[in-house]
């Protein structure tokens, strides 16, 4: 059967679209959304550039399972095959074929050109009806697929419709839309929530946390100020397989919250806006479901990382770094000129003992790992600094993918990694900044160099200016070292938490309102979830005062989102331990034995500084090592004899609570009493010790030789407790997943 020889319209975009799009022609288009994934992972982190979400075959070496659909085929016929794909390197590692009807077709896909297009396939003849096809993957090395076409023959899949015309099959109203679900939009949502604000949530992956998720594995870094972040964050460092249980508790969470709606798997593509210029709906697409998708709200919050929200609405923006006059920052970070670098991107990367030997080659990626013989890549397995992280997203993470294979297949080589095969190698790419939207103020790293007490301060952080540099070895260039001066504590104030120029928008996240050099200490997870915690509350006094973000500050309302947050702020000191008698590392009569190191911990949550004994922060020291340390004492501030409750703090620890137990001993009044307490637990945070009888001059001192695990001092507080006494045993809350 011969039939017409018109060009049919059906592009990437139309593959973003597409349920099943059947043309009068003949053309039956399955895009990737449509099959039933298999072991295919379903990549949609680059659909605004390259116009449509795309399988993958991630299967680090090894074939995966098939991809399948089924479709109707209109009339019986001769039809010719097309895939959406691409070679995506040299060597052409990510072949894969099609079968028809349990059928598999000769031509292997993915080994022709390395742009995206529809690349043609054999002509299989088809009866009217259903048809089953599979995605055979041949290499288990990311071959990729965004849809296939079944076309008569001489037609050709050639344009398409634009997706943004695609009619909304549904529309959802909200009081408040938050675009984004890592830490930061997830902490915004359940905060608004909680507050009895209808909550949208639009995630475009299948699980919540972004970079915190298992799909990239990054830890949480920062100071952990607020409990809903306690809460939500997961308690795991890089790479670690169980972070999967903080994503399923997370989840969890959210789902379990009444007016917080969760859409997974689904991408916001535009916006829609009023005449004053503040965002009216959005518009996304629904994965899982093949369909578009409208939320209405007055408020929205931007935390999809690259600002793509704020980039559809109209919002201002930058990317890269401005030049060190433009905004007073110190030589030391800032450049001469302005230019289009920013912070790379990693792929964290682990394997493990099979336990047999275990075949692995990819000698056509060993050139791209530039000599470098690996078989574990940590967060300096970073590429992308100089190259634009939007539009060049895919290649930067494929260059990263060439580097883990090609070093490990050099590793392979040698018989001591015989047994070593890779068991954690992402696809999503853990992403440090692109697009930062501008609000009322433009957080700088002169705020961080001067610590600046700003009245309207929504979130505070400890980690240091944090940037990084391509420089680590010479004809390396997916390897990078980082600078790391530290300032202490600072501020991050409201005003750069909202767009300045899209008036219902708040904007949490790396996208905040900062430059490259400001962003440096506030972009890790902990830091920037506290800018979401502020944004949900504030969210709250939106709808209760019937303001936007701007007029929470122009109006003097910053004080009530601080008072919802909690804790201290510039001027303010924390409510919660008014009257309490606050003994710190630095206070006088505080004294120390061998073995103690006083710091500030770049994770901040200490009380001021705080000191700790051999092993630092990590793991801890031996006991050996704890036997040979000395104690250290702190004078407690009794005021008059009585019945106090001893509370105490210690910054983020690693130890696992099974592993730590430090010795106490209190002297008051001729009295010993000694106890322990795990200080791996709820660290950060003011936490009760236990209730005792107390005199002037008591004493409580650390004993190292009795202790295990990871020790350390920082700050303790007494407070008057009345009544009888009470025997209690003592402890530091529950562990935090």
């Amino acid at each position: 059967m011969k039939s017409s020889m018109k060009k049919v319209v059906v592009s990437a975009f139309s593959i973003l679209a597409a349920v099943e799009c059947i043309s009068a022609y003949g053309v039956v288009v399955v895009p990737a959304h449509r099959f039933d994934a298999g072991g295919w992972k379903l990549d949609a982190q680059f659909i605004d550039v390259i116009g449509a979400p795309y399988l993958l075959a991630h299967g680090l070496g090894n074939r995966v399972m098939d991809a399948t659909a089924e479709v109707d085929v209109p009339e019986d016929g001769d039809y010719r095959v097309w895939a959406y794909t691409r070679n995506w390197a040299d060597g052409a590692p990510g072949r894969f074929k099609v079968a028809v009807d349990g059928r598999i077709l000769p031509t292997e896909f993915g080994a022709g050109s390395p742009r995206w297009g529809w690349v043609a396939g054999d002509v299989v003849e088809l009866r009217k009806g259903t048809v089953s096809l599979a995605l055979k993957d041949m290499t288990g090395f990311d071959g990729r697929c965004a849809g296939l076409a079944l076309t008569r023959a001489g037609e050709i899949p050639d344009g398409a419709p634009d997706p943004r015309t695609t009619p909304v099959s549904k529309t959802y109203r909200a009081e408040f839309v938050v675009v984004g679900g890592g830490m930061p939009g997830t902490c915004a949502a359940v905060a608004a929530a909680r507050r009895g604000v209808k909550t949208i949530l639009v995630q475009d992956r299948p699980v919540l946390g972004g970079n915190a998720s298992a799909e990239v594995r990054v830890w949480c870094a920062g100071e952990a100020r607020y409990d809903l972040i306690r809460e939500l964050r997961g308690k795991f460092m890089n790479m670690e397989d169980f972070v999967a249980l903080s994503d399923a508790r997370r989840m969890g969470i959210v789902l379990n919250e009444p007016n917080l709606t969760v859409m997974l798997s689904t991408r916001v593509f535009a916006a829609e806006k009023a005449e004053d210029g503040a965002i009216a709906a959005v518009k996304a697409f629904d994965l899982k479901r093949g369909r578009t998708v409208r939320v209405e709200a007055p408020l929205f919050a931007d935390a999809t990382g690259d600002g793509w929200l704020g980039f559809y609405a109209g919002a201002d923006f930058r990317m890269g770094r401005e030049a060190r006059s433009e905004y007073g920052e110190p030589a030391y970070f800032a450049p001469d000129k302005a230019d289009g670098d920013t912070l790379g991107a990693s792929l964290m990367w682990t394997s493990a003992d099979g336990n047999a030997p275990v075949a692995f080659s990819a000698p056509w990626a060993e050139p791209h790992a530039q000599g470098e013989v690996k078989v574990n890549g940590e967060w300096n397995w970073e590429y992308g600094i100089h190259r634009d992280m939007i539009a060049d997203g895919e290649a930067i993470r494929d260059r990263l993918l060439l580097a883990i294979y090609g070093s490990f297949s050099l590793a392979k080589k040698n018989p001591e990694n015989a047994n070593r095969v890779l068991n954690f190698v992402p696809f999503v790419l853990g992403k440090r900044e692109s697009r930062r939207l501008l609000g009322d103020h433009v957080y700088t790293g002169s705020d961080v160099v001067n610590k600046v007490q700003f009245e309207d301060a929504i979130a505070a952080g400890s980690w240091s200016i944090d940037l990084h540099y391509d420089t680590c070895k010479p004809g390396v260039d997916f390897l990078t070292v980082c600078k790391q001066p530290h300032f202490g504590r600072y501020w991050i104030p409201y005003r750069s938490i909202y767009s300045r120029n899209v008036p219902n928008l708040f904007v949490v996240g790396r996208c905040f309102s900062c430059t490259h050099v400001g962003l440096g200490g506030a972009r890790v997870i902990n830091t920037l979830s506290q800018l979401g915690c502020a944004a949900g509350e504030a969210a709250a006094l939106c709808r209760k005062y019937g303001l936007r973000p701007r007029g929470i500050y122009s109006e003097g309302r910053v004080r009530e989102v601080q008072d919802a947050l909690g804790g201290d702020f510039p001027g303010r000191p924390d409510p919660k331990t008014a009257g309490w008698l606050i003994v710190d590392d630095e206070s006088d009569g505080v004294m120390f034995g061998e073995g103690w190191v006083k710091t500030h911990l770049a994770n901040g949550e200490q009380y001021g500084d705080y000191a700790h004994l051999p092993g630092g922060h990590a793991w801890g020291p031996s006991q050996q090592a704890l036997s040979r340390c000395g104690a250290a004492t702190y004078p407690l501030p009794v005021p008059a004899k009585g019945r106090y409750a001893l509370m105490g703090r210690v910054p983020f620890i690693r130890t696992t609570p099974a592993g730590s137990s430090t010795a106490f001993e209190i002297v008051s009044g001729g009295r010993t009493t000694r106890f322990s307490a795990n200080q791996a637990l709820d660290t950060g945070r003011w936490q009760r010790l236990g209730t005792f009888e107390l005199e002037p001059g008591a004493t409580l001192t650390i004993i190292p030789k009795e202790s295990r695990g990871n020790v350390a001092a920082d700050a303790f507080a007494i407070v008057r407790r009345d009544g009888p006494p009470a025997s209690e045993i003592p402890k530091l809350g529950n562990p935090s997943m």
